[in-house]
């Protein structure tokens, strides 16, 4: 019987042990508010995301979380301060793959090293392009726009910013189709001149085009994606169709400066994954037609660092 009540007391304190020893290997963090950068306009997709996220993370660590835009450049302006704050944790990157990826494919002389001056912290969504075509364009799967862009020259897509005339380009590099290009400032004019029949297909991000599939207006080819989309399961990907390296999937993640003690950087992404599955986060992100998801921070360094080397590979035939 003694020996009974030595061993339950003996378990007793092992388990306070342990348990006073994980709380203090927990870093003290935050010890003050925390901002939160990003590089677009008050009411655009990131700034939404990072004030859902930012929302939960006050909730979470008792401080606030404040969400800065800072405009120009591109995304520079936004990711060289990120990369030259203190690397204490209190100045984070809801950042874009184009901040990330992109911009060191595509813009020549950066003021930081894109390679090294961020920690990957959390994956936070993800969001495909696809592929709208008019109903006056006889095709039903991707092989038979290519098919037909062989046989009949002219066929235009409509496409806006730097990622969707990329992923036209790649489209006809990797399949030999002849596909042409015509500008526009946004994915919301492009369609308007598709449905007026004025161009033959438009190239932009999913939840820009689900609407008019759903309305029957046009109709959704594929998604650049690995995977299906939740948003539109019934929609083929390029990876089905045979050609793998046309994912084009724009992402948003969290990062911090390089220096960010580990310690906090694992805090900041563990928390961040409670705060994606919170339902209204994921309502949030929902509604932007993004679908949420975490990672670890090994995870987010091995996908910037995968999608620099995969984007600088992609741009240069176009330099």
């Amino acid at each position: 019987m003694r020996l009974f009540r030595f061993l339950r007391s003996l378990a007793v304190l092992t388990a306070a042990s342990l348990s006073l020893t994980a709380q203090a290997s927990e870093p003290a963090f935050p010890t003050k508010a925390v901002r939160l950068i990003v590089a677009y306009s008050a009411g655009s997709a990131p700034d939404v995301v990072a004030r859902a996220l930012g929302a939960s993370l006050a909730q979470m660590w008792g401080h606030p979380v404040i969400v800065e835009n800072r405009l120009g450049a591109d995304g520079v302006i936004a990711s060289d301060a990120v990369a030259k704050s203190a690397p204490d944790g209190h100045t984070l990157y809801l950042a874009t793959m184009g901040n990330l990826a992109l911009a060191p494919a595509t813009i020549a002389k950066l003021p930081y090293d894109a390679r090294t001056a961020f920690a990957g912290v959390s994956f936070v969504a993800s969001n495909p392009f696809a592929l709208l075509v008019g109903h006056d364009i006889p095709v039903r799967s991707m092989d038979d726009l290519i098919k037909l862009s062989k046989t009949k020259a002219g066929l235009r897509y409509g496409s806006a910013g730097t990622l969707g005339p990329l992923v036209g380009e790649s489209i006809n590099k990797s399949t030999g189709a002849n596909l042409s290009y015509v500008p526009y400032k946004g994915a919301q004019p492009a369609i308007v001149d598709l449905i007026g029949g004025h161009i033959d297909m438009v190239i932009a991000d999913l939840p820009s085009l689900l609407p008019f599939h759903k309305q029957g207006k046009a109709k959704l080819l594929m998604v650049t994606a690995e995977s299906r989309s939740p948003l539109a399961p019934d929609i083929p990907t390029t990876a089905e169709a045979g050609y793998k390296d046309l994912d084009f999937s724009t992402w948003y993640a969290i990062a911090a400066p390089r220096a960010t003690p580990r310690a906090v950087v694992e805090k900041i992404s563990k928390d961040a994954a409670e705060a994606l599955k919170k339902p209204e986060v994921i309502g949030q992100l929902n509604q932007l037609g993004l679908v949420p998801s975490a990672s670890t921070p090994e995870a987010m360094d091995q996908l910037i660092a995968r999608d620099i080397d995969k984007w600088t590979k992609l741009v240069k035939p176009f330099k």
